[in-house]
């Protein structure tokens, strides 16, 4: 791409770049009046698509509205429809929790239903014997609590899979010890159902009788009972497919789906579910797959294998080894879970994305986090990998998590955006600072989470509307908000964002390989201290994690701050063919890292081998010993690596050959071992890494993403310490000789970029950012260097103090009845909230919260307009800016006298307003949007909704919040921009 056409092209992007909204639907309820009203409200709004889904209405009858009802098939035809005249994506959802996902064509007794291998126990004393039946799975037990949703039906089948003797050494908190050595396997003792066996003489032993049953795990709101299927062994994946192609995929969906090239299934996380003691997920074929792949029984191992989680990352084993047998155990536990996640790959994953191509449908998915199934090795099988902001919060080293597999295979990597435990409280700058955090791990597609209509159940919906989603954990996005007059601005400057950076390829410095089947994805959810205090979402990722200088994957910033990008990946996925290493780099047409790094104890030997024949051809590669990272951050649970690369992950027997291969890696030049992370970048500076865009000095505040497309580079900065942090300057050095532009994402120009020199056949750029700000920059290496610049400098003009304020509060109005009568013989019925706005004149005075104007008080939610006038007897040279100061966190827009519409980022609103100033008098008009948490405080809201990050901690407890500071705090200064360079090009 040429600049000129990047010119053309960012002033408006298509709508593919636009972000897109997960619309929570109350189940089948809505008419059609409604769901073509909220799609075309998304569209004017600059939406870009949506992906819908059945949520819980309490209120109305689930077998006329829920997931399969006749209903839901219309309104899901009117949703593709509508989305698909208005040139918007469309998303199915899919998920555990999601009825779409789950059958109501079985049972959990059903081949195709999920299984699980549960267990009981039996202590024999030693020398005696045991006869009779076995003690059977109680199916009808009483469920412990958990706060993971879904529900069980009622299983009546369990088969019998093995039966285990172990003898107990110790019992210890919260695991029995056990000797490896001892184990028996009865299996085969064992006739029909009953078992006679004597124990040694000696010990005390135990018997575990391993059942496989269904889980039961269903899903609502649906018009059936729907069941969880297996993801596990092919009969799952047949029977959706089946589903799918029969009943869902109507000839008319078909029709509709065909002329939409932006349609896809979105599989949401998988929070599937075991209930029994065995907490292991199961299917028929798990212990013959796993012989076959592993060349080992796992009979003997169940013991072993037998745990509790909540999530994946805490996850406690029942019972554990003697410490000379710790590793080895540790091991077959490995090939557990990595069997599993061959099968969730093969059996379910693959065939799903070749089925739902047949249809015209891709697939993106948040693939393997919350259960035992590695992270990134399901990457290549999907068309996007999405991320989310609930479970991985704000911190970058978690989306770096799956950039790798992401930025490896050329994947779109998505996120869904908004999630938190705040629920219309926070400002919109809150939100703004997640996006910017994402856009620096190279995400570049933001799914809102998200959107629903104000319409919903006639009984159960009271103002600002239908929740959808629950209140719980979850920001709205949609026409609820005094935000939403707002939208079309903040998604045009978002587009633009994406779509820069879509262009050409992720430039990724360091490549770090990490196995991780067990990833803490609740790092981000919420924290509570360790005296109990809840800290709120504002003040966690705002102040900790990454804004505390503590990245939990990779510890060490010694990459970051020097300016370098860097994102982890299993190593078996260099073993795929669709990678490769060539001209001194790993992936060219994809990252290229330049380098990578091991640091986990574990490498598997035929990665090992396949990375020194690259090394042989000039790989780098660096092992780092002494490394710690997170295993379940919230519970203050790391893991620490002593070495890197001693043994293989499996019980492979291949630990002295990987010590071999390792030894020979270690005799190459391009390899080095280190014994502190801390002198990561001075070891990959002497094998000769060098950032691409590498700071010139190292700075503590900034990250960047780069990318590469031909002659232009595009790189993307962002001042992540937007809440403790100060305004920094950075100088970045760029490869090649180029002339760099500016590009304004708020209205689409391009302009030369002051602050430029040129060193040793590189572009530097020097960079001022506040806290929270972002700056896009291209630099167009066609042209040779240009002149060497200044940074630009400013000069005050007029600060204006008084302003003329009107503040539009926000409540309560009279809702509406919405009937529709399709001629079915019954009449749906929904009521739609509205929204009375009040105007109260605060007249005119110094600039201060609302909170602080007696006349509005803390009480108030809404939109202040703010008026003033400027006199300006000569417009002089240069551009002129307004700094806007603060608007405390909200967004909004300024407008100067009949002048266009402007945006502007939240945390540092400066819009430029040259062209519409004149000489003389010019009113100056600044409008910003508050959240609605005064107004819902003032109602109670919050007094009934539960915590759920205590809920997480075993404790009760409500939302608390207090009133927030809203409106236009300032100072606001016209400032005059004295250097040369920001004549626009557009």
């Amino acid at each position: 791409m040429s600049i000129e056409e990047l010119v053309r092209r960012i002033a408006e992007p298509g709508i593919e770049f636009r972000p897109e909204l997960r619309w929570w639907l109350a189940e089948g309820l809505h008419t059609d009046e409604t769901l073509r009203h909220e799609i075309g409200e998304a569209h004017r709004l600059g939406f870009g698509g949506m992906e819908f889904l059945a949520m819980d209405e309490a209120a109305v009858d689930h077998s006329r509205y829920g997931w399969g009802a006749e209903e839901w098939v219309h309104d899901s035809q009117i949703v593709v429809e509508e989305t698909t005249r208005r040139g918007m994506s469309v998303s199915f959802t899919s998920g555990t929790n999601w009825s779409n996902a789950n059958l109501p064509t079985i049972d959990p007794d059903h081949a195709a239903a999920a299984k699980e291998l549960d267990v009981t126990i039996e202590d024999v004393a030693a020398g005696t014997s045991r006869s009779g039946p076995l003690p059977r799975i109680d199916l009808d037990a009483p469920l412990p609590e958990s706060i993971i949703p879904g529900h069980r039906g009622v299983i009546r089948d369990q088969v019998l899979i093995a039966v285990v003797a172990a003898r107990v050494i110790a019992e210890t908190d919260p695991a029995a010890t056990l000797d490896v050595e001892s184990v028996l396997d009865l299996s085969d003792r064992v006739e029909g159902d009953e078992l006679e066996w004597a124990a040694p003489a000696e010990g005390r032993w135990r018997l575990f009788n391993f059942w496989m049953h269904g889980t039961g795990q269903t899903a609502s709101p649906s018009a059936s009972i729907n069941y969880t299927v297996n993801y596990l062994d092919r009969a799952g994946v047949d029977a959706v497919i089946d589903y799918w192609d029969s009943v869902v995929l109507t000839p008319e969906l078909r029709a509709e789906i065909a002329k939409n090239p932006r349609t896809q299934m979105y599989m949401d996380s998988l929070e599937l579910s075991t209930y029994g003691a065995g907490g292991m997920f199961w299917g028929p074929s798990v212990a013959s797959e796993f012989r076959s792949r592993r060349g080992y029984e796992i009979t003997p191992w169940l013991p072993f294998l037998t745990r509790s989680a909540w999530m994946a990352a805490a996850t406690t084993y029942h019972n554990e080894p003697a410490d000379d047998h710790k590793i080895t155990v540790d091991k077959v536990r490995y090939d557990y879970v990595r069997t599993l996640t061959d099968l969730y790959i093969e059996n379910m994953l693959r065939p799903f994305a070749e089925f739902l191509h047949t249809q015209g449908i891709s697939l993106r998915s948040e693939i393997s986090y919350g259960l035992p199934f590695e992270l990134t090795r399901p990457g290549p099988e999907v068309d996007g990998i999405e991320t989310e902001s609930l479970e991985f919060g704000s911190q970058i080293d978690a989306y770096r998590l799956l950039g790798g597999p992401a930025h490896l295979f050329g994947k779109q990597y998505s996120s869904e955006t908004g999630a938190t435990t705040r629920n219309h409280m926070l400002e919109h700058r809150f939100y703004d600072q997640i996006i910017a955090t994402q856009l620096a791990a190279g995400i570049t597609k933001t799914v809102l989470h998200g959107w629903s209509s104000p319409a919903g159940a006639e009984d159960t919906t009271e103002w600002p509307g239908h929740e959808g989603m629950l209140p719980m954990f979850s920001e709205r996005f949609d026409t609820r908000q005094p935000a939403a007059e707002f939208y079309p601005l903040w998604t045009a400057a978002l587009g633009r964002c994406q779509y820069l950076l879509r262009q050409g390829l992720p430039r990724i410095d360091v490549g770090i390989l990490r196995t991780d089947h067990f990833t803490d994805n609740v790092s981000g959810v919420g924290e509570v201290d360790l005296d109990g205090r809840r800290v709120p979402d504002e003040e966690s990722y705002a102040t900790r994690g990454m804004r505390n200088r503590d990245n939990r994957w990779w510890s060490d910033l010694g990459m970051q701050d020097a300016g370098w990008t860097y994102e982890f990946f299993d190593g078996s996925l260099l073993l795929r063919g669709d990678v490769s290493y060539a001209d001194g780099l790993v992936q060219p047409d994809g990252p290229g890292y330049q380098a990578l790094i091991i640091y986990q104890s574990e490498l598997d030997a035929d990665v090992a081998a396949h990375l020194l024949g690259w090394a042989r051809e000039g790989l780098r590669l660096l092992l780092v010993h002494g490394t710690r990272e997170a295993r379940l951050a919230m519970m203050g649970h790391y893991i620490s690596h002593e070495r890197a690369a001693v043994r293989t992950p499996g019980l492979d027997h291949r630990d002295n050959e990987l010590t071999t291969i390792i030894a020979e890696l270690l005799q190459l030049p391009t390899v080095v071992e280190i014994d502190d992370p801390v002198g990561t970048v001075s070891a990959l500076r002497s094998l000769g890494v060098q950032g691409r865009a590498e700071f010139v000095r190292d700075n503590p505040s900034i990250l960047t993403h780069l990318r590469a497309d031909d002659d232009l580079l595009h790189l993307y900065a962002y001042h992540f310490l937007y809440q403790t942090g100060d305004p920094t300057e950075v100088e970045i050095r760029l490869p090649g000789l180029g002339t760099a532009s500016a590009i304004d994402a708020w209205t689409g120009t391009v302009h030369d970029r002051d602050g430029v020199r040129y060193e040793d056949d590189h572009t530097i750029v020097r960079l001022r950012l506040s806290p929270g700000e972002t700056a896009l920059i291209t630099v167009d290496r066609s042209t040779g260097a240009g002149p060497e610049t200044e940074p630009e400098a400013y000069e005050q003009v007029a600060e204006i103090a008084d302003w003329d304020l009107t503040v539009e509060s926000w409540d309560a109005g009279e809702p509406q009845l919405i009937t529709e009568d399709r001629g079915l013989g019954y009449v749906s019925r929904e009521v739609r909230p509205t929204t009375a706005i009040t105007k109260i004149n605060a007249g005119v005075g110094p600039l201060r919260p609302w909170q602080q104007i007696d006349v509005v008080g803390a009480e108030v939610s809404g939109v202040g307009d703010y008026q003033a006038t400027v006199r300006l007897d000569d417009l002089g040279s240069g551009r002129l800016l307004l700094d806007l100061g603060s608007t405390a966190g909200g967004l909004g827009s300024v407008t100067v006298n009949d002048g266009a519409v402007r945006g502007f980022d939240t945390s540092r609103p400066v819009v430029d307003i040259t062209d519409d100033l004149r000489p003389g008098e010019n009113t100056i008009r600044v409008r910003v949007s508050s959240s609605l948490n005064n107004r819902l405080l003032a109602r109670g809201y919050y007094e009934q909704i539960p915590d759920i990050v205590l809920m997480f901690v075993g404790r009760e407890g409500f939302q608390q919040t207090h009133p927030r500071d809203y409106g236009l705090l300032g100072p606001v200064r016209l400032l005059r921009r004295t250097r040369r360079g920001l004549d626009s090009r557009a």
